[in-house]
């Protein structure tokens, strides 16, 4: 086998074989995947539609999800997303919320530490009956959530740490991202975006390997080696 063609086959490997090292997913109210929650006095209800009740509210108008929390002496209001299991903690990098009212809203995150693939225990009509097992935390009031975030533990068996611990404690659970407001607080999101990473990039030293393991057996190959010109030869 030439170099030239090693070297390409290699860098094909190195090519096609990388997994990528981040994605991005972007929520807006356009978007598929999105739940409302609201917490009042009768309790707290999820559901894959706007939700409103008395001095509640958590729904779409125009571009924005729109977010009200005002009953006393507790409520909140806020989205959910990927309640349908779709994030593992090892994957979750970051979270950036763009609000109108930054100082209000906040961010938690659901862990099924329960293990059946669910978020916590709900009735048929969206109320919470029950963890099930699982925890959830909160980062506190910020748009933006990165490794070394601190995480408060709010309820379950997860103690507090940073998101970077909760990575190394538990990479393979199941997540889903609470972003919302408490008490007499108003806000309207127009996106949140969530960066994971889908898999340690194992490829490219690889495919580095592949290239100089392939330059090094042409070489002693001889296969490198130009030809001498006819009169050398002669």
């Amino acid at each position: 086998m030439k170099l030239r063609s090693v070297v390409l086959v290699a860098f094909a490997l190195l090519l096609f074989g990388t997994p990528a090292r981040a994605d991005t997913v972007v929520f807006t109210p356009g978007s598929l995947g999105v739940d409302f929650s609201l917490n009042d006095n009768l309790g707290f209800y999820v559901t894959s539609a706007g939700i409103a009740m008395e001095g509640e509210l958590a729904s779409i108008s125009g571009s924005d999800f729109v977010l009200s929390a005002t009953d006393t002496p507790y409520s909140d209001a806020g989205i959910v997303l990927f309640f349908n299991g779709g994030l593992i903690v090892e994957h979750l990098q970051s979270v950036t919320v763009a609000t109108t009212n930054p100082g209000a809203v906040s961010v938690n995150l659901w862990l099924d530490t329960g293990g059946d693939g669910q978020f916590f225990a709900f009735d048929g009509s969206g109320l919470l009956t029950g963890l099930n097992g699982d925890s959830y935390g909160n980062f506190g009031i910020t748009t933006h959530v990165t490794g070394t975030t601190p995480y408060e533990r709010l309820g379950g068996s997860v103690a507090s740490t940073t998101l970077a611990g909760l990575q190394a404690a538990y990479p393979t659970t199941a997540a889903a991202l609470w972003i919302g407001i408490t008490n007499t607080n108003t806000a309207d999101i127009s996106s949140v975006t969530v960066d994971v990473t889908p898999e340690p990039a194992s490829w490219p030293p690889m495919g580095i390997g592949l290239v100089a393991f392939g330059a090094i057996l042409a070489l002693r190959s001889g296969c490198g080696r130009r030809p001498k010109p006819a009169a050398a030869r002669a």
